[in-house]
């Protein structure tokens, strides 16, 4: 095999990982918006005075907030279930036996083994990448089992045995595979902050645009949504993603000021709108990168607001697309100003990513001006 064989064939592999990432979170993704979104309903409602802090509203509330983050792992059994065409409840039951009180409960008296086989004692709630790589190996095996015994069978004893190795593969070498994935990735984020926060996040917020249309973004999201999980905020990712869903949007609508073509105008907006208000910024994304020069700008935008971001160290405390509308997910009862930083952050990727984008301008083609 040919060096360039070798290399479009590690390509098509990270194309592949990085498309079961995505399939098997797309679905899960609103589902963790709305316990974002009830845990900054809980601030509000704390902060009017409606709801005391620690009365038995509060934690109910809270409870049904975390709840998304707590059991990701068995959303994610389901999803990734329907990606890799496995029953549904068969990767939930193993994922179960994750969280089983009997299991845990072996790992308060030490070392674990099974049959002399070491078992690591590693934390699954708000885990993902252990849980998919579960679900794509628990698919292999239901469909060697298939393969090999007869239906009669199989209706019997397969998912028997699938549940069986699986489960078994999942605890002993899965599991803690995928959780040192995450730890590295994890590690990588922490390393890179504690080297230079204000550079991280000026780097992740450059970075970011590239990563989304690559489709390798995810393992810096699911880390972040783990981190919120862990620790009830997060200081790095979702603080880029305000800079860059901002930035891509202040530099559409530049260029839909900028524009001749009617038609232009009317998509660009829509689209600069849509990637402000919403944090949908990848039809923004696309078009920016497409006239070159609003990509630019947008960079600048980014680049501006992460510094900015990473100078007074802003924290995102639930994960929604961050964006306008979203802006509260940076509310902190402790610390009014990390909401005003935000504003402050999210205006500065508009008003520098706008201003760049109406000063450096983009070539518009004639042949195809009424496509963006």
């Amino acid at each position: 095999m040919t060096q360039v064989q070798e290399k479009n064939t590690g390509l098509r592999i990270l194309q592949g990982i990085m498309k079961a990432i995505q399939e098997c979170m797309i679905p899960v993704i609103p589902l963790i918006m709305a316990g974002g979104l009830i845990k900054v309903l809980i601030i509000i409602l704390t902060l009017c005075g409606v709801l005391p802090s620690g009365s038995q509203t509060y934690t109910i509330l809270s409870a049904i907030g975390d709840a998304p983050y707590y059991f990701l792992p068995f959303e994610v059994a389901v999803s990734a279930a329907k990606y890799f065409k496995l029953p549904a409840l068969l990767p939930v039951a193993a994922v179960g036996i994750m969280f089983s009180p009997d299991f845990l409960s072996l790992f308060s008296g030490g070392a674990v083994s099974f049959f002399g086989l070491p078992v690591s004692d590693v934390t699954y709630s708000y885990s993902v990448l252990p849980i998919i790589l579960l679900v794509w190996v628990m698919g292999l095996l239901y469909r060697e089992v298939e393969k090999r015994l007869p239906e009669s069978l199989f209706n019997f004893f397969g998912q028997m045995l699938v549940l069986l190795l699986s489960s078994l593969l999942a605890v002993i070498v899965i599991g803690p595979i995928g959780n040192g994935i995450a730890e590295l990735i994890r590690a990588f984020v922490m390393w890179i902050q504690s080297v230079n926060h204000v550079l991280a996040e000026i780097c992740f917020a450059v970075m970011f645009p590239f990563l989304n249309m690559c489709g390798m973004q995810w393992p810096f999201i699911l880390d972040a949504i783990s981190t919120v999980g862990l620790n009830g905020y997060e200081a790095l990712c979702i603080i880029s993603l305000l800079c860059v869903n901002v930035s891509q949007g202040g530099a559409c609508l530049a260029t839909a000021v900028r524009a001749k073509d009617k038609k232009r105008k009317e998509q660009c907006f829509g689209m600069g709108i849509t990637a402000v208000l919403s944090g949908a910024s990848e039809p923004s994304t696309y078009s920016n990168f497409r006239y070159k020069r609003p990509m630019i700008a947008a960079l600048i935008g980014s680049a501006a607001a992460g510094l900015y971001a990473g100078l007074v160290t802003v924290r995102a405390f639930s994960f929604v697309p961050p964006a306008a509308a979203s802006i509260l997910i940076f509310m902190d009862v402790q610390n009014a100003m990390n909401l005003v930083h935000a504003v402050i952050t999210g205006l500065i990727a508009l008003g520098v990513s706008f201003a760049a984008g109406m000063i450096l301008g983009f070539d518009e083609p004639e042949a195809d001006n009424a496509e963006v």
